[in-house]
């Protein structure tokens, strides 16, 4: 569990360390984070907004498989808007039955 909120916290530094198309642009900066840990390992959520109007929200619980194993059940979705002002939404799922996303242009 420790390991996937690294993972997560990696690629959010990633996603916001990344260079803009247009180097005039500033760097999108973190206005809002929230963390819950105090479920862990159990379960976590997150999420954050960025001044560019981009933002991220994850939940992740440990959840039972079946066969009397516990697996991490993961939801979550990113906002961004494109060179043109419009705004994409992907959602996501990872579980037992693998990755699952959705991409649409919200406006």
């Amino acid at each position: 569990m420790l390991l996937l909120l690294v993972i997560g916290m990696s690629a959010l530094v990633e996603i916001l360390g990344a260079s803009p198309a247009v180097d005039s642009q500033p760097r999108p900066q973190v206005i809002r984070y929230d963390l819950d840990t105090d479920n862990m390992p159990n379960s976590y959520k997150y999420h954050y907004d960025a001044s560019d109007g981009s933002s991220r929200t994850e939940h992740g619980a440990m959840v039972d498989s079946g066969k009397g194993e516990m697996a991490l059940d993961v939801l979550g979705a990113v906002r961004w808007y494109d060179e043109k002002g419009h705004l994409f939404e992907m959602t996501y799922k990872a579980g037992k039955r693998g990755y699952r996303t959705i991409i649409k242009m919200l406006s």
